[in-house]
C-alpha cells in the first residue's frame, strides 16, 4: 500500500519523548508490562495531550481496585438509565465499600443472581 502525502508529512515533522513515572505504581507493581523496563507508547500531537493522558492513566493504574464475585438468594432489581452501584461489606475479605456493578446474571431456575462487584 502506498504512503499518502499526509502520511509522508506526519512521519517527517518532528518528533518529541514525553516520559512520565510512578515510583509508588511501580513498587506497588513490579512485575506489570509483563516485567518489561520498556514504556508503553502513545503518539499524541502535542505534548500536553501526551502529558494529559499520562496523568489519567497514572490515575487509573494508581488506585487499588479489586473485583467480587456475589451470590445473592433473590432477584436483583435493575434500575434503568443508572450505573447499578451496592455496598459491599465483606469482613472476611476485608471490604466496607460502594461497589460498580460490572456484571450481572440471573439465575432464573435457581431464583437467584450472580453479581460481579469492582471498586
Amino acid at each position: 500500500m502506498p504512503a499518502l502525502p499526509a502520511d509522508i508529512a506526519a512521519a517527517l515533522r518532528p518528533q518529541i519523548v514525553v516520559s512520565n513515572e510512578d515510583a509508588t505504581i511501580k513498587a506497588r507493581f513490579p512485575s506489570a508490562r509483563n516485567n518489561s523496563d520498556e514504556p508503553s507508547e502513545g503518539f499524541f500531537d502535542l505534548r500536553a495531550d501526551a502529558e494529559t493522558a499520562g496523568a489519567q492513566r497514572r490515575a487509573l493504574i494508581g488506585a487499588v481496585r479489586r473485583r467480587f464475585a456475589v451470590t445473592i438468594d433473590d432477584m436483583l432489581p435493575i434500575t434503568a438509565g443508572v450505573i447499578p452501584t451496592h455496598r459491599l461489606i465483606d469482613a472476611e475479605q476485608g471490604v466496607d465499600a460502594l461497589m460498580m456493578v460490572t456484571r450481572i446474571e440471573v439465575d432464573l431456575e435457581d431464583e437467584q443472581t450472580n453479581v460481579e462487584y469492582f471498586g
